[in-house]
C-alpha cells in the first residue's frame, strides 16, 4: 500500500505539473495577443494623428507664408554671401591671366569704331547697323544686344568721372527696382569708393571701363598695354571690394578684333550697345523732353541701352524714362554676365 501511495502521489505532482505548464503557455499567447494588440492600437493612433496633424497643416497654412519663408531664407542666403539673386557670384575671383599673345598676334588690330544710324530699323525697331558689328564681335562674346524677342532692355551707365550725378540715378534706380551695369574707370575707382560699394551693396552689376580710357581707343595701345591695363583696374577692384567684374566696356566704343578676343580670352564679355545718344559733353546736354522722347521712341526688344551718369539731362529723365517703357510692356533685365 505505502508503494501504491507513492505511486498516486507521484502520478499526481506530474498531472499539476502539465497543468501549470498548460496555464503557462496559454498566458504567454495570451500576453503577446494584448502586446499586439496595444501596439496595433498605438500604430493606429499614431497614423491617425499624422494624417490630421498633415491635414490640419495644408488647411492651416498660408501658401503666401510658405513664400515668405522661402523669399526669407533666399534674403538670410544673400546676406550671408553678398550676392544678389538673379545676377553672379561677384565674389569668386577670376583667372584673367590665360592669355594667348602669339594667338592674339594673328587676328586684325585695325580700329573699328562702333557707331550706326538710328534711321534704318528692322522690324523689331533695331537699327539695323548692329547686325554688321554683332556678326564681328559675337565670336569673341561681344555684344550689341541681346538675341530676344521679348520686351525686355537692359541698361547700361557709363562712368569716367563722378559729376554729381550718380548718387540721384543710383536713388532713382532703387526707387524704382531696377538694375544696371556701371562700367568705371580707375579714376572713378580712385575718387569714388563709397560710389562703387553702393552700387555692389544695392546689386547693380559693375564693369571695366580701363585705367586710361585712351583718347582714340584702346586697339592704338598693343595687346600687350591692353592687357595689363584692363587687368590693373580688374585686380584693384578685387582687392578693394572683393569684387569680380566680368563685363567690359570699350571707351569710345573703338575695339578690334584683336582687342575683343584678347577680353574674351581673359574671361570677360564685351557690351556695345544698340541705344545711345550724345549725352557725354556737359556743356552741351540734350534738352530733357527732346531726349526722353529719343529714349522711348528707339524702344526695342533685347536692347542695351548706353547712358552716361554724367549727364544731368539723364539724371533728370531717367525715372520718367523707366515708367515710360513700362508703359510700353517693356521691362528692365539684369544683363547675362554668366549664360
Amino acid at each position: 500500500m505505502k508503494g501504491f501511495h507513492r505511486q498516486l502521489t507521484a502520478l499526481l505532482l506530474a498531472f499539476s505539473l502539465c497543468l501549470s505548464l498548460l496555464s503557462g503557455c496559454a498566458g504567454s499567447d495570451s500576453s503577446a495577443s494584448s502586446a499586439d494588440a496595444s501596439t496595433g492600437s498605438a500604430s493606429a493612433e499614431a497614423s491617425a494623428a499624422a494624417e490630421v496633424t498633415e491635414g490640419d497643416t495644408s488647411a492651416d497654412s498660408d501658401p503666401a507664408d510658405a513664400s515668405d519663408s522661402a523669399d526669407s531664407s533666399e534674403g538670410a542666403d544673400a546676406e550671408e554671401t553678398g550676392v544678389v539673386p538673379g545676377t553672379y557670384d561677384y565674389t569668386v575671383q577670376m583667372d584673367v591671366t590665360n592669355v594667348d599673345f602669339d594667338a592674339l598676334s594673328a587676328l586684325s588690330n585695325e580700329s573699328l569704331s562702333y557707331g550706326f544710324s538710328n534711321a534704318n530699323r528692322d522690324e523689331l525697331n533695331r537699327p539695323d547697323g548692329i547686325y554688321y558689328y554683332d556678326s564681328y564681335y559675337s565670336q569673341y562674346n561681344g555684344y550689341t544686344h541681346i538675341d530676344t524677342e521679348e520686351k525686355i532692355i537692359y541698361l547700361t551707365m557709363d562712368e569716367g568721372y563722378e559729376n554729381g550725378c550718380t548718387p540721384d540715378i543710383l536713388d532713382t534706380l532703387k526707387e524704382k527696382g531696377v538694375t544696371a551695369v556701371f562700367f568705371i574707370t580707375k579714376q572713378f575707382y580712385d575718387e569714388q569708393p563709397a560710389l562703387v560699394q553702393r552700387m555692389i551693396d544695392e546689386g547693380h552689376i559693375v564693369g571695366n571701363h580701363t585705367c586710361a580710357h585712351p583718347s582714340g581707343g584702346m586697339p592704338q595701345l598693343g595687346a600687350e598695354a591692353e592687357y595689363e591695363d584692363i587687368k590693373t583696374l580688374n585686380d584693384l577692384v578685387y582687392d578693394t571690394f572683393g569684387y569680380q567684374m566680368k563685363l567690359f566696356r570699350f571707351p569710345e566704343g573703338v575695339a578690334s578684333e584683336q582687342a575683343v578676343a584678347l577680353l574674351n580670352q581673359m574671361g570677360y564679355k564685351s557690351v556695345f550697345w544698340s541705344f545711345a545718344y550724345k549725352d557725354y559733353d556737359t556743356e552741351n546736354q540734350m534738352d530733357p523732353d527732346e531726349a526722353l522722347n529719343a529714349c522711348l521712341e528707339y524702344l526695342h526688344p533685347g536692347a542695351i541701352y548706353l547712358l552716361h551718369a554724367v549727364s544731368t539731362t539723364n539724371s533728370e529723365i531717367l525715372g520718367d524714362f523707366i515708367d515710360g517703357a513700362r508703359e510700353q510692356g517693356y521691362e528692365f533685365g539684369v544683363f547675362p554676365v554668366e549664360d
